[in-house]
């Protein structure tokens, strides 16, 4: 009697130890599958550049964030832009550059990459345009107007008091001569000259073709590929395809598109730009700008 006590004894407490041994396992092997299934894996980014490019502050932003990111393993910027202020567009350059330091970067032109946009595409690694792409505009201008005339003409007699001759200058509502003009014109050309060092160094052109597209002049896909202005005529998955092969990734490797569509600032977009700068004055934006405005002229590319 007491044998069988014992017997039932070690049997029930070996039962037990094998359910629970087995319990064990079965957690080992879901919390495994689990770690499996949702272990970060690498991705490309997508990101973009639309209408006019000025306090893109969420971008940089995004784009800080993507190079901390481990698995981060390509970038795609797609550039839809006639420009805009000239420190944005280099803050864009310079962001898209160090993050081509980590990882393969591609920039896609779609309508018009023309200017600031042209600019910030200069700081990825291979540059891909649509056939039908605009770009080039390769310059920076500084806009104002001479008021004088017309306040005279209503009556109004402006007081300017200011520090010294060159201070605020150019001014709406100050007559400006040559030697203002010719002040300005220096700063202009300082950074007309840093947006052409740019170009040669990150194109490596020679110096004819620097001066034949120094003047501001807008090119086509074809006529910038001949320049070497640009890396490939072609389209986004060929872009992207690009990448992949850079980074020696799976051809099913997850692309994170990171729209911003949401941003208050959409209705910038390119595909409005034409109706929009009718209400827009450019020239409202702070700064020197790199930014090629065809709309505010009558005979303009459709």
């Amino acid at each position: 009697m007491k044998n069988n006590t014992f017997l039932d004894e070690y049997f029930k407490k070996r039962k037990s130890y094998i359910v629970r041994s087995l319990l064990i396992f079965l957690l080992f092997l879901i919390l495994s599958a689990f770690l499996l299934t949702n272990k970060p894996a690498p991705f490309i980014a997508k990101v973009y550049v639309d209408g006019i490019i000025y306090e893109k502050t969420e971008l940089l932003e995004r784009l800080g964030h993507l190079s901390e990111d481990k698995n981060l393993r390509g970038l795609l910027v797609k550039i839809n832009s006639p420009g805009g202020t000239f420190v944005s567009s280099r803050e864009l350059f310079d962001s898209i550059k160090d993050l081509g330091k980590q990882i393969p970067t591609a920039v896609y032109m779609k309508e018009v990459a023309t200017s600031g946009g042209y600019l910030l595409s200069l700081g990825a690694d291979r540059i891909f345009s649509n056939q039908g792409t605009i770009t080039g505009s390769i310059g920076v201008i500084l806009q104002t107007a001479d008021l004088t005339e017309l306040f005279e003409k209503i009556g109004i007699n402006p007081i300017v008091i200011k520090s010294g001759e060159f201070k605020a200058v150019p001014n709406p509502i100050e007559k400006i001569d040559k030697r203002k003009i010719d002040y300005i014109s220096e700063v202009v050309l300082v950074l007309q000259q840093e947006f052409i060092n740019i170009v040669r160094d990150r194109r490596k052109i020679p110096d004819y073709v620097v001066k034949e597209i120094s003047d501001g002049r807008i090119f086509t896909a074809t006529q910038a590929l001949d320049l070497n202005l640009i890396d490939q005529i072609g389209s986004e998955r060929d872009a992207i395809d690009w990448i992949k092969k850079e980074a020696s990734l799976e051809d099913d490797v997850e692309i994170i598109d990171f729209s911003q569509e949401e941003n208050i600032f959409s209705f910038l977009k390119i595909n409005n730009f034409k109706n929009k700068i009718k209400k827009i004055n450019v020239n409202f934006l702070s700064g020197f700008l790199a930014i090629w405005t065809p709309s505010l002229w009558k005979n303009q590319i459709c």
